[in-house]
């Protein structure tokens, strides 16, 4: 996490370097309060002050300033924005100028204790600390709402409380606080991980470019502005990947914010139309589901995870033509993605075109000859086309093992390929559909090999699988090697877990 080093004195030596002259008593006696560092004492004179004199916008000023001391941060919020309409009729621009840089002091300190607070939790497992947290970085968005860096945290304190509403609703509120950032991927194709010149080339150089470095061993940081669409734009990029990429960018800040602030580095994050788009999931509503997930797709084009996401929520809702589309556009982003083409051999092959499910399959392993899960279901792509030939077959009394042998061989040979994978290699079902294909290929010595071998397996298989795991064993016994012995044996253990 990133750190802002701020202190809780900036500014009140600016103040108490003021005059005391022609001020009420209360003004007196809490700024000699401040000076004695009796904090109580100054915050209810201040109170006072302003019931007295609810124009006085520089009491406001000192009440945040005496509740922040306090570690108050909320009360220090709203003192400071109950001062919004005073200052903003005043002809001392010093005091909006110390209101604002109040705020963005106020922000940055929520941000450390509100990390810490976090941490806190992490190490301890107490909910309060994630309850502080929550409080504090809700004052942070009290005096800067514009700042989306707290909505995604709070959330996702609320989460781990078991609060899905709230957090639904904190994620939700990050949403929305982001669109002009969204509508710049969408008008000019930025995203997370962009490299710099990509962008610069799109749009022209910027206005202005600085660099900052917080230390020797932090990443050089590059903040270009922009005036794009008639909108002040900032870009943020880091040298992480050996070159500038970018990591955020803010549209249309606030005309009063100061130059620190509209530069100040900010990292959009896409977790949270993650964290919504798994929410709309589980709850069946896939419409919102794919939402969230487009959203996040705009700040993250190549998230291979959440392109086949959206695939399956196509296919879930039976929108085969649509889930075909997204695939061949993905392979069209990026054909050298193997998962790319996995996600479309897996629509495929639930549509049951398995030639073209092989030919995408087999595209993938020639980008990664060792993908293990693709190697499985082309194995079974190979298998379900024999099935199907087949049954065409016998349904025309045409039986012609010429005509599929060849391939029920490459499904066994992929089979196989899947067993030494880690991932198969205790994976019984794989063993079964082998078993079944030797036997029908009569390769007797190949069939009581993998059935040793599925044997092996019974002492490691979970306690929830075991039945599973012996009827097929009972199939293998019963059908394909005819052993009375073996069947009823297994037939009693599969009586035995009842």
């Amino acid at each position: 996490m990133k750190k802002f080093i701020v202190t809780l004195t900036f500014s009140l030596f600016a103040i108490l370097s003021q005059s005391f002259q022609c001020e009420s008593p209360e003004m007196t006696t809490a700024k000699l309060a401040i000076r004695n560092k009796d904090l109580d004492k100054a915050e209810l004179n201040l109170e006072k002050e302003i019931r007295n004199n609810p124009n006085n916008a520089e009491a406001y000023i000192y009440l945040a300033e005496v509740r922040q001391l306090k570690y108050d941060f909320m009360g220090a919020a709203k003192a400071i924005i109950g001062s919004e309409p005073v200052i903003s009729q005043t002809k001392d621009f010093r005091l909006r100028i110390q209101a604002e840089q109040f705020k963005g002091n106020l922000w940055r300190l929520c941000y450390n204790f509100g990390i810490d607070m976090f941490n806190r939790y992490f190490g301890s497992r107490n909910e309060k600390f994630l309850d502080s947290a929550i409080y504090i970085f809700t004052a942070g968005i009290t005096v800067r709402p514009q700042v989306y860096d707290f909505y995604p945290l709070i959330a996702q304190a609320y989460e781990i409380k078991g609060d899905t509403s709230n957090a639904l609703k904190f994620y939700s509120l990050y949403a929305d606080i982001i669109k002009e950032e969204l509508n710049l991927s969408k008008d000019y194709g930025i995203y997370l991980k962009m490299p710099r010149e990509d962008f610069i080339s799109k749009v022209g150089k910027p206005i202005s470019t600085r660099g900052i470095r917080f230390s020797p061993e932090r990443d050089s940081i590059l903040i270009d502005r922009f005036e794009l669409q008639g909108k002040e734009t900032y870009v943020y990029s880091s040298d992480k990947a050996g070159f500038f990429t970018i990591f955020g960018w803010r549209v249309n800040p606030p005309k009063h914010w100061l130059s620190d602030e509209k530069e100040q580095p900010t990292e959009l994050n896409s977790m949270p139309f993650a964290a919504m788009a798994q929410t709309y999931f589980n709850r069946r509503d896939y419409d919102n589901a794919i939402k969230n997930i487009k959203l996040l797709l705009l700040l993250e084009p190549d998230n291979s995870e959440a392109n086949a996401f959206l695939v399956s929520i196509y296919q879930l809702e039976n929108k085969q033509d649509e889930a075909i589309k997204y695939a061949q556009s993905l392979i069209k982003q990026d054909p050298k993605n193997k998962l790319y083409y996995a996600i479309y051999g897996d629509i495929l092959l639930q549509l049951g075109k398995y030639d073209d499910a092989i030919s995408q399959y087999e595209k993938a392993l020639e980008i990664d000859p060792n993908y293990d899960i693709v190697i499985r279901n082309c194995a079974a792509a190979y298998k379900n086309k024999v099935a199907l030939i087949q049954k065409r077959q016998i349904d025309e009394n045409k039986i012609n093992e010429k005509e599929y042998i060849g391939d029920l061989e490459k499904s066994a040979n992929y089979f196989e390929r899947a067993k030494n994978t880690a991932r198969f290699t205790n994976d019984y079902e794989l063993y079964k559909d082998l078993a079944e294909i030797y036997f029908v290929m009569n390769k007797q010595n190949d069939l009581k090999k993998i059935v040793a071998e599925m044997e092996a397996l019974d002492s490691i298989i979970k306690p929830e699988e075991k039945e599973s795991y012996l009827l097929a064993l009972l199939k293998i016994y019963s059908t394909f090697l005819k052993d009375e012995k073996k069947t009823k044996d297994i037939q009693q253990r599969i009586e035995n877990l009842k």
